[in-house]
């Protein structure tokens, strides 16, 4: 576990850990939060408004058991003061056009009020460590071609759009853009001077 204060009054304990699987319940609580305030305007209402933290909840524990989980799947959570306001996840990645040993990054959610506090760079960096740890040399993740926050957020940390892209299904009926960003693994780890999401 590391524990910073980056972006915090002095008496907060903020740590970013590997998930387990008792964090599901949590989990499922912030991945619905963060959907609907990150996604409000990319896409429709009423999907974001039916999103259920106890149907992302049962996703979890199947992810972190690893019931249900895509091979090498991993996450990480960000704590203040005792509580999840923030994860990664990430797995092996799955295009067939990319080379085994590639790692793929899934997630990367933070609760709104807990953007630009230096949390989401170290949940990152937290991820990319571990991918270093175990060999990988490249990463790659999807995201939103009209989330120009995110996009801005990752290439800030060194992530490149390769010009792929792809018509990403949420829902039968709703579906968005996105574009792939990859990162060779075998450069140096960001350090605190990036900046801060």
């Amino acid at each position: 576990m590391s524990e910073l204060r980056t972006g915090y009054a002095r008496d907060v304990t903020v740590a970013i850990r590997p998930a387990h699987p008792d964090d599901a319940p949590e989990l499922g609580e912030v991945h619905v939060s963060a959907w609907q305030w990150a996604y409000r305007g990319l896409m429709p209402d009423d999907l974001l408004d039916s999103l259920r933290p106890a149907a992302r909840a049962r996703a979890w524990k199947a992810w972190l058991t690893g019931v249900d989980a895509d091979e090498g799947f991993a996450a990480w959570v960000a704590e203040v003061d005792g509580q999840i306001v923030g994860f990664a996840s990430s797995s092996d990645a799955r295009e067939a056009d990319l080379a085994d040993g590639a790692v793929e990054l899934l997630t990367l959610y933070l609760l709104e009020p807990h953007v630009r506090t230096g949390l989401g760079s170290r949940l990152l960096a937290a991820a990319e460590t571990a991918w270093r740890d175990e060999g990988r040399t490249r990463a790659v993740l999807w995201v939103l071609a009209d989330n120009d926050r995110s996009r801005r957020f990752y290439e800030n940390h060194g992530w490149v759009t390769e010009g792929v892209s792809k018509l990403q299904r949420f829902e039968p009926s709703t579906s968005a853009e996105a574009v792939r960003y990859e990162k060779d693994l075998t450069g140096s780890v960001g350090d605190d001077r990036t900046p801060p999401a």
